[in-house]
């Protein structure tokens, strides 16, 4: 993340323009000026949100990329303070048109507000959301002129800020980017489609109704308004009929799909099932001679989980008799369902089913936790919903022993809080305080004794108040929410009221003890607080100009509050790619084993160039979908956004350089002019042509079902009448090189080169023995047609097989692709279906299952890792001051000092630059760390405070599942009795520190040991 004072600066524009004149700089970064924050602080926007623009349409699978003018992704930027109605005006106008009008070709300018529209969404686990302003009512007043009462209806423009999108200011290249979906509405080919008139958002909102099958689990509201787990028992096509798990059958009943009162499982029914030690649940058993269950609360003494289907056993314990029950047995229910005949005492219903109403109902004031814990201090917090991340890192800090001793110090001349002395109210970069009250109210309560679970609820809303990110209900990060509660206390705690102005430190040949102190002193002029007391250390930052003529050095020390360190990947990814060779021969399969942190297809097209012999610039990438290329893949392309379980590769004749192309889908992506044929001014001589393979839908062909191909109307435009005539594509599409001088016979003969395979050996036989041009046409199985590149419209019908030179592209004047049609007996007698589904085996695909298993790492390895040099990437270039170049600099950083309580964060979610795009994933590999004595003197260059330099481990935040999504739990040790304990939410249970180790370690807390 870029630094202010470090990486750039802030200058007005009359001191830009005074700038610019003396200097003539090519190019500017300009930023509004916004307001922000209750208190509407006036403040330089310097991170735009930017928004990567994707389409769709009926007949698209999922949203497509859309383009700008010069065939690149449609990228925007916008101002927090950017309206809705902007936003899409910047859209319409960067889109490329022609894409547009070929996208959502029935849109006019009269019903555009209706068949499209603009959605937006918060993460990429997120549904789509209509972009829309707020529309509010208010009360009319009453006047002398009018009596009506009725209310105004006022829209309320909204603003790119108020959608409360991730914050991703601080992530790098394409993981910056949010994304908006222009969306068009769905049009059913045949019959009646629930999917009719929707919109794609609605689609993918409302599919899995659906989709629903029998004894598929979801959730229902039953007529007393009260969510319940529930089976699917039977469906029609508008309905399904529901079982409420632990009633009788006598309550199922019939509800419409779209009602609802019908919700995917566990979105409005907490998992109770998520079964812990300990737990209190009721369990029925059936009585003779009555018709329902009777119900007993028990508890929870032992958990099985088998590992082969995940599915979980449980032991209860009831009236001192224990009893083994499969997890999702219907006779188990929450507290509270059902009257228990054992209960001793009013029990207290859990909740049996969230959103953010229904959180803060239990926790304003605390009570619904309220009793001794069984240990000082171990206490649940409440999940307010998606809040477990939040849960997760307070607890961590919460079992940080200075924090818990400065929040409950008694100032000794007041007897009252010693950290209410210092809040200071007055810091335009605080909270007013009110951060450090809230956590300081939480952190007294969790350790008062008097409270077994705590909800966190004004903590919250204090957070989402100041931090929009996490002012929902998402799920959210436990690191960047670290950053953001220590950033906050910090500021809310500093000790210096008015920050003084600080000139940049002068190194003047001094010894980096030396500058690094005045650096040091120079921070704390400006920030001093219990935070960087604890918190804070020092690294030296080293840049060298990679130009070795000039060897300019830059050496830096800033601050930090903790460590993010990158875990050491030498994972690769195999990739299966089907290669069509030239000539027409039996294609090949490969397997190539990538670098899984650098799988561009430039690196897989260097790897298939070694075990195949082709020269890299005569192998060419595409994206085959439906038995058509819809698209060719530039070289940066990611291998990991490859939608395809197997890449297909075509080898050329020539360079791909040395060709014209027949349509936009087989053109790679460049510079050039949407909607155009050529991008050269002068066409180049050899033109490379796709070549669809077709045949009438509407005849019966043995041994293919209907479903097999891509149905579609082809308009014949051969002739003075056009024809409609229903066909289907099949087989993968090959590519065909042809010179613009040849005759018709000579393109008949290298079509004939490229599918000779795919014709039987007699048909095949009887054609080599022949003059390939003086055979009868009926001799062919198949018609050659020119037609649109989607097998379309028919530009030539049947081209001739004579002498007679054809410049294709000349005829068309548009886009073209080659259409195989198999003749009906032709494809019977002469089509060799196994001929066409052989594929050759390389080498490399037996050895596709052989891989080394990974060293075991340690977190001396990502420390390595963190401190090693490293030159800085094509998008990350460094200005060097000296020879006055961007360079790819070397970079190296080194912990020059360290702080009390040391923070690593380990860097589980991988960010991969491959094409224009950014990727993520998460790695789950398991990093060793010590318990105690972590020695870090062989990372530390500065000269040291006195102390050494050893550390004890004392919490950690995990995190378990996928990105985005997952669950976040903590382990800690408690700073008072030395115990390690788990926290999951409310529910707390003893453990090893020796179980803090595990591949769910996310975020690692040590303490220095002689501060334990």
């Amino acid at each position: 993340m870029q630094v202010e004072g470090r990486d750039y600066r802030l200058v007005s524009q009359r001191v830009w323009n005074q700038l610019s004149d003396r200097f003539g700089f090519d190019w500017e970064i300009s930023r509004p000026v916004i307001t922000r924050g209750p208190a509407k602080n006036r403040i330089v926007e310097v991170n735009p949100v930017i928004f990567e623009v994707l389409g769709w349409r009926t007949g698209l699978e999922k949203p497509a990329e859309l383009i700008d003018a010069e065939q690149k992704p449609l990228i925007l930027t916008a101002s927090e303070k950017c309206s809705l109605k902007e936003l899409q005006l910047k859209i319409w106008k960067a889109a490329a048109e022609p894409q547009l009008r070929e996208m959502f070709p029935d849109v006019t300018q009269d019903n555009v507000s209706l068949a499209v529209q603009v959605c937006y969404r918060i993460d990429e686990d997120s549904s789509w959301t209509p972009l829309r302003d707020a529309v509010v009512k208010e009360e009319r007043p009453t006047n002398g002129f009018t009596s009506s009462g009725d209310p105004d209806i006022l829209v309320e423009s909204t603003t790119v800020g108020e959608l409360q999108l991730e914050q991703r200011d601080y992530k790098p290249g394409k993981e910056k980017l949010h994304h908006l979906l222009v969306e068009g509405r769905f049009v059913a080919q045949q019959g009646h489609d629930w999917r009719q008139g929707k919109f794609y958002s609605e689609i993918q909102a409302e599919a899995w109704r659906f989709t629903l099958q029998k004894d598929q689990l979801i959730d229902a509201l039953d007529t007393d308004k009260k969510w319940y787990e529930s089976r699917v028992v039977d469906l029609t096509e508008a309905q399904v009929k529901v079982h409420y798990r632990g009633w009788t059958a006598k309550w199922d009943e019939w509800i419409n799909r779209t009602s609802s009162r019908l919700a995917p499982l566990h979105t409005k029914v907490r998992n109770w099932r998520d079964f812990q030690l300990n737990d209190e649940i009721l369990v029925g058993r059936v009585v003779n001679g009555k018709s329902y269950p009777e119900w007993r609360i028990a508890r929870v003494t032992d958990l099985e989980k088998n590992e082969m289907d995940d599915s979980l056993r449980i032991e209860l314990e009831v009236g001192g008799n224990k009893q083994w029950m499969d997890a999702q047995d219907e006779m188990l229910c929450p507290v509270g369902t059902h009257k228990a005949v054992n209960a001793s005492t009013v029990v207290t219903s859990p909740v049996s089913s969230y959103s953010p109403a229904h959180s803060y109902r239990y926790g304003r004031d605390f009570e619904a936790g309220r009793g001794r814990p069984e240990f000082e201090g171990v206490v649940g917090l409440s999940n307010l919903g998606n809040t477990c991340f939040m849960n997760s890192m307070l607890q961590c800090l919460i079992n940080t022993a200075p924090l818990r001793e400065y929040f409950l110090k008694k100032d000794p001349e007041t007897g009252g809080l010693f950290f209410s002395k210092e809040i200071n109210r007055d810091n335009p970069l605080g909270m007013k305080g009110i951060m450090a009250v809230e956590f300081a109210s939480l952190l007294r309560k969790m350790w008062s004794n008097e409270y077994k679970v705590v909800t966190p609820t004004k903590l919250k809303s204090v957070i989402g108040q100041y931090a929009p990110q996490f002012a929902g209900y998402q799920q959210q990060d436990s690191q960047e929410l670290m950053n953001f509660l220590l950033d906050g206390l910090h500021e809310d705690l500093n000790r210096v009221k008015s920050k003084p102005y600080t000139k940049p430190v002068e190194r003047n040949g001094r010894s980096d003890p030396e500058v690094a102190r005045e650096e040091w002193q120079q921070f704390l002029r400006r920030n001093d607080s219990i935070i960087v007391d604890n918190f804070m250390g020092q690294l030296r930052s080293h840049v060298t100009c990679s130009d070795p003529e000039c060897g300019n050095e830059s050496i830096t020390f800033d601050p930090y509050m903790n460590l993010s360190v990158p875990i050491p990947n030498n994972e690769t990814v195999s990739v299966q790619v089907q290669l069509f060779w030239a000539n027409g021969d039996i294609p090949m399969k490969y397997a190539l084993r990538l670098p899984k942190d650098a799988c561009s297809l430039q690196v897989a097209k260097e790897k298939l160039s070694e075990l195949s012999g082709i020269p890299i610039s005569r192998i060419f990438f595409v994206e085959v979908w439906n038995h058509r290329i819809i698209k060719a893949y530039s070289d940066r392309f990611s291998v990991e956004r490859v939608r395809e379980d197997v890449l297909h590769a075509y080898e050329l004749e020539l360079p791909v350089t040395e060709y014209s192309f027949s349509s936009p889908t087989i053109r790679p992506p460049g510079p050039r002019k949407l909607g155009t044929m050529e991008s050269e001014p002068e066409p180049k001589q050899m033109h490379l042509v796709e070549l669809l393979h077709q045949a009438p839908v509407a005849s019966p062909v043995d041994g293919r079902a209907h479903s097999e191909g891509y149905d579609m109307l082809v308009e014949d435009g051969y002739g003075p009448k056009q024809r409609r005539v229903e066909v289907e594509l099949f087989n993968t599409p090959l590519l065909v090189s042809i010179d613009r001088k040849w005759t018709k016979t000579e393109i008949h003969e290298k079509v004939w080169q490229v599918v000779h395979r795919l014709v039987a050996t007699e048909e095949a036989d009887k054609e080599s023995n022949t003059s390939f041009g003086c055979r009868s046409d009926q001799r062919l199985p198949y018609r050659l047609h020119v037609t649109e590149p989607n097998g379309g419209t028919t530009f030539i019908s049947d081209l001739p097989r004579d002498g007679e030179p054809v410049d294709v592209s000349g005829n068309t004047k548009r886009p073209f692709s080659f259409t195989l049609e198999w003749k009906r007996n032709g494809y019977q007698r002469g089509y060799d279906e196994t001929s066409a589904k052989r594929i050759e085996l390389h080498e490399s695909m037996k050895n596709l299952e052989i891989s080394s298993k990974p060293a075991r790492l340690t977190l001396f390895d990502c420390l390595t890792k963190f401190t090693e040099r490293e030159q800085l990437g094509e998008a990350d270039t460094w200005y060097c001051p000296k020879c006055k170049n961007h360079v790819r600099a070397f970079k190296k950083f080194d912990l020059f000092s360290l702080p009390k309580v040391l923070i690593f964060h380990l860097k589980r979610f991988r960010y991969a630059q491959n094409s224009f795009y950014m990727h993520r994933d998460k790695i789950s590999t398991l990093v060793d760390f010590p318990i105690e004595s972590l020695d870090l003197s062989e990372f530390v260059v500065g000269p040291g405070n006195g102390s050494e330099p050893i550390y004890d481990l004392y919490a950690v935040s995990e995190h378990m599942g996928g990105l985005g999504g997952g669950h976040y739990t903590a382990v800690a040790k408690n700073p008072v009795i030395k115990r390690w304990f788990d926290f999951n939410d409310s529910h707390t249970s003893t453990t090893t520190a020796e179980d803090a180790v595990s591949p769910k370690a996310y975020v690692l807390f040590y303490i220095r040991r002689d501060q334990a």
